[in-house]
């Protein structure tokens, strides 16, 4: 079967962090890669909202003047805060958790 983009970019991801893919078993739900503490699950699509990429560039800037690492919250309302969700860039995550080394364009 050929190697699928997909595929390759769960594998690349998976290397960033010391890891490797795992293949695809039939549960909906399961992850694709792991490290120590993290089950991850990597979704690749054309079409992710532009406001995500904004609001995240904004705060990077923001947080780089200052040698800090932007990070965004994104909640719903009347949802516990336990729920929102966390987004930060990739290069900045294995920065602070993954592994030296790989490939130069995490």
């Amino acid at each position: 079967m050929p190697d699928r983009g997909w595929k390759q970019a769960e594998r690349n991801h998976a290397r960033d962090m010391g890891s490797e893919r795992i293949p695809v078993t039939g549960e909906r739900h399961g992850a694709d890669f792991v490290d120590g503490l993290f089950a991850y699950q990597l979704k690749v699509r054309k079409v992710i909202p532009s406001w995500c990429f904004e609001w995240l560039r904004g705060i990077c800037t923001t947080a780089a003047t200052t040698d800090r690492i932007g990070v965004l919250v994104l909640n719903q309302p009347r949802k516990p805060r336990r729920d929102a969700l966390v987004v930060l860039r990739w290069g900045d995550w294995v920065d602070l958790h993954g592994p030296t080394g790989g490939d130069d364009d995490a």
